[in-house]
């Protein structure tokens, strides 16, 4: 399915290719981005769950006064989480057009020599 007629491939197969290898590039990255984006909604989700968990063990002011307390861990906890994020994000922004500018020159060095 992938694979070019038989007849067009021999003339079209240096120009197609470049596309082909783009295409694949970019599937791959939305992969990395789908991954990144659903390990960070696992993480923030399995903390929501926990917090209400414990949020509903409160019933004294007592516990609600260590559950206050347990709040800034928590806090501190997302606050770094956010950062790693973010950083996490970072470098897969820069590998990917890194990664973008190599396939692209590749493919117009490939394409200005083989004609």
């Amino acid at each position: 399915m992938n694979e070019m007629p038989v007849g067009l491939s021999g003339s079209f197969g240096p120009l197609v290719e470049p596309v082909a290898k783009a295409n694949r590039f970019m599937v791959s990255q939305v992969e990395k981005a789908a991954a990144l984006g659903l390990d960070s909604l696992r993480a923030y989700v399995d903390l929501g769950v926990a917090q209400v968990k414990v949020a509903l063990k409160v019933n004294d002011p007592h516990g609600l006064h260590e559950f206050a307390d347990s709040q800034f861990a928590v806090l501190s906890f997302v606050g770094h989480r956010m950062l790693d994020d973010s950083r996490a994000l970072n470098e897969w922004g820069m590998e990917s057009c890194h990664q973008a500018h190599l396939l692209a020159r590749k493919s117009m060095m490939s394409l200005l020599f083989k004609y």
